[in-house]
Parts: C-alpha cells; sequence; structure tokens
C-alpha cells in the first residue's frame, strides 16, 4: 500500500509539472498531437505505478501509454463537437477502463469479472474525484497566478481513486 500511494504522489508530481509546461511554457497549444503526448506521458506514469504493485513496473509503462493515447483520441473525438467537459470526463473513464483492462489481463491474469468490477470502479470513482476537482486543475486556464501547490493536492485527490481501484488488494500476478 505504501507503493501505492508513493506512487500516487509521483503521478500527482507528474501531472502538476505537465500543467505548468502547458500552461507556464505554451507547450500544449491545444493541438491534438501535444494532447496524444501529454496523455502518453502522464498515463505512462500510471502504467509504472500499476506495474511497480505487481511487482514488474517495466511491464505497466506500455499500459499506461496505450491508456493515454486511447483516452486522448477519446477526448478529441467527443470535444469535435463542442463538449468540452464531457470530454474531458468521458476520456477520464475511458483511460480507466483501458487501465483496468491491460493490468488485469497482462500484470495480475484477473478474471473478466474482477477486470470488469475494477474498472467501472475506478471509472466511476476516478470520474468523480476528477470531476470534483476540475475547476482546480483547468477552471481558468486565463490566471497567470496558479498555485501549483494546489494543483498537486488537486492531482492527488483526482488520481488516487482510480489507481487504488485498480490496484488495491490481493491480485494474482
Amino acid at each position: 500500500m505504501i507503493k501505492l500511494l508513493a506512487g500516487i504522489l509521483l503521478v500527482a508530481a507528474i501531472s502538476t509539472a505537465a500543467d505548468f509546461a502547458w500552461f507556464e511554457l505554451g507547450a500544449g497549444s491545444h493541438r491534438m498531437m501535444a494532447g496524444l503526448i501529454h496523455g502518453a506521458v502522464l498515463l505512462t506514469a500510471v502504467g509504472a505505478v500499476l506495474g511497480a504493485s505487481a511487482g514488474r513496473w517495466l511491464k505497466g509503462l506500455p499500459i499506461g501509454a496505450v491508456a493515454g493515447i486511447g483516452g486522448a483520441l477519446t477526448y478529441y473525438a467527443i470535444n469535435g463537437r463542442g463538449r468540452r467537459t464531457i470530454a474531458m470526463i468521458v476520456a477520464w473513464a475511458a483511460c480507466w477502463l483501458i487501465l483496468a483492462a491491460l493490468e488485469g489481463r497482462l500484470l495480475r491474469h484477473r478474471s473478466a469479472g474482477e477486470i470488469f468490477a475494477r474498472g467501472l470502479t475506478a471509472a466511476v470513482l476516478g470520474g468523480a474525484a476528477f470531476y470534483l476537482m476540475l475547476g482546480t486543475l483547468w477552471g481558468n486556464e486565463a490566471d497567470a497566478h496558479r498555485n501549483y501547490l494546489m494543483q498537486f493536492a488537486a492531482w492527488t485527490v483526482a488520481w488516487a481513486p482510480g489507481i487504488l481501484a485498480i490496484a488495491a488488494g490481493r491480485g494474482r500476478s
């Protein structure tokens, strides 16, 4: 459990650094390629955490990257219709479902029922946490004085339920 909590803090720190690059350095510019890279990098960190919890952190890296790219593609498919908030929440849920499926099959050899239950729990709880943190994370992009300590805390809250839902507890490795 300590590894998972440390992993959540690491993912929150990477997410906060990515926000800094996106907002302060203009790295994102809301282009699709930037979003795909952003998603892949962030979720690769999540994959590493899930892999580490199964004793195979290296094997978790591509799992996270696939989930990040899948989530970003989901976002851009929905957002193209002018539904930004809905797109973010659905993409977030898609990431958790992909992570649960790949973690369950490739790292833990879980049953289909357990994969579905963990993925659904991660999507619902992770989606709710992300939605509650959305205003803090990305509420006012014009704000020149972002509080990155607050960003870190919000990312910690946003990532924790999904990571814990997928990786906590016993499972075959």
